[in-house]
């Protein structure tokens, strides 16, 4: 299962913080996948993958997670989260596995609720703030202008990384694109 984390309704889409579901919708829309209600969220279905966008709101993203997990009876090492990151720069992606919620409320909140850390991440980077007392307010504003510029960009780099995962599986995806950046140069998945 590939689950992209945002906040529902019109004020946050375009947020850093909505990044999971940017990326999310990229992904189904190149696999021609539909949403539909359901798992406190909307989901879809490609081939044998389900891919889930929880409206919970970021902090109680592990009980859509969790709905959906109890109900195809997922494994909890079977499922990748999108999501932004404020420790990376603006652009750059990682593949992890495990691991801490690194102060991300929707990883802690999915971490509680499957009692497990041992998902797939795929972390954006979205930067920090100049100032930390406007984290939860940076998140929730809008990519300022160079970003929205280069953001289609991203997202296309961002949907060949997870086509990768899911075609070519974890190592091939970790080994083509762990910390890239949005570039120029072909970013396509290979085979190790």
């Amino acid at each position: 299962m590939i689950v992209g984390l945002g906040n529902p309704g019109k004020e946050y889409a375009k947020t850093r913080h909505n990044i999971g579901f940017m990326v999310l919708d990229e992904v189904a829309s190149y696999f021609n996948v539909n949403f539909k209600s359901g798992f406190k969220g909307v989901y879809g279905e490609y081939k044998n993958w389900l891919f889930l966008k929880p409206f919970t709101y970021m902090n109680r993203s592990g009980e859509s997670v969790k709905e959906i997990v109890d109900f195809y009876k997922i494994n909890v090492e079977d499922i990748l989260v999108i999501h932004d990151d404020l420790d990376m720069d603006f652009g750059k992606i990682k593949f992890k596995k495990g691991g801490s919620d690194g102060g991300h409320n929707g990883i802690r909140s999915i971490i509680n609720h499957l009692d497990s850390t041992d998902f797939y991440r795929f972390k954006i980077g979205i930067s920090k703030p100049l100032r930390s007392e406007y984290t939860s307010k940076y998140v929730l504003a809008e990519f300022n202008s160079f970003e929205k510029k280069v953001l289609p960009d991203l997202l296309v780099l961002c949907r060949n990384a997870i086509q990768c995962f899911i075609e070519s599986g974890a190592k091939a995806a970790m080994n083509n694109f762990n910390n890239k950046k949005i570039e120029k140069e072909d970013n396509q998945c290979r085979q190790p």
